[in-house]
């Protein structure tokens, strides 16, 4: 397992998204490597990447990564209430970095289309994240999103969901054998969803018992999903 390495200021508000409880796992070291290219340019006229979309399933960890780079880029998040009603130029700075999340979840295309084209003009950094590849209607909005470079952290391998296994269990103090990490990852499915469920699941069970976790006591636990 290996973990990103930053240094970030130390900020007063609780971060719930630590550099630390990131794991870099062969599926998302090309949004990491790109993050980094993208986040690095400082002139929007001269950039490679003014903007970005990152596409990925849920709980792949595309907040957790756009936090961790967002704290040191000093870049913003959009919301629907930011860019509601409002020019997006008036708020875009040139050369600063800002990000809207799960654009699969707006129902209004004209917005995003807006809100693209507004930080074109206004020359700004802007990066976008889906769930999957985004399909809408607007033609014009389409036509843009595919002149967008998207990168894509894809679903987990077999080994890497023990690496997340083992890393979720390791952050909340439980301690589960090889047996019993290698029995979850043989019986959820293969996604990042599935691992946090089964990991919640087994602290519930522990915190409500009082017991160790075996694999006989997994099995139970994980039976409702199969």
């Amino acid at each position: 397992m290996a973990q990103l390495s930053f240094s970030f200021q130390s900020d007063e508000k609780p971060n719930l998204f630590l550099e630390e409880d990131f794991l870099l796992l062969e599926e998302n070291s090309a949004a990491v490597n790109f993050f980094k290219k993208f986040f690095a340019q400082k002139d929007f006229r001269h950039s490679q990447f003014p903007s970005l979309i990152i596409k990925g399933a849920k709980a792949c960890g595309k907040s957790h990564l756009l936090h961790i780079f967002a704290l040191e880029a000093q870049a913003e998040f959009l919301n629907k209430e930011t860019i509601s009603g409002v020019n997006p130029v008036s708020f875009f700075v040139p050369n600063r970095f800002y990000i809207l999340e799960n654009i699969d979840d707006f129902q209004d295309e004209e917005l995003i289309l807006r809100l693209i084209n507004s930080a074109v003009e206004a020359e700004a950094f802007l990066i976008l994240s889906a769930r999957s590849a985004p399909k809408f209607a607007l033609k014009d909005l389409a036509s843009r999103l595919k002149n967008i470079f998207t990168v894509e952290i894809k679903n987990p391998s077999h080994e890497s969901m023990k690496q997340l296994l083992t890393n979720a269990f390791s952050r909340r103090q439980i301690k589960p054998s090889r047996q019993v990490i290698d029995f979850i990852s043989d019986n959820i499915e293969r996604s990042f969803d599935a691992v946090m469920n089964a990991v919640k699941m087994v602290e519930i069970y522990i915190q409500e018992s009082g017991k160790n976790i075996t694999v006989a006591e997994v099995k139970k636990i994980l039976k409702p999903q199969n």
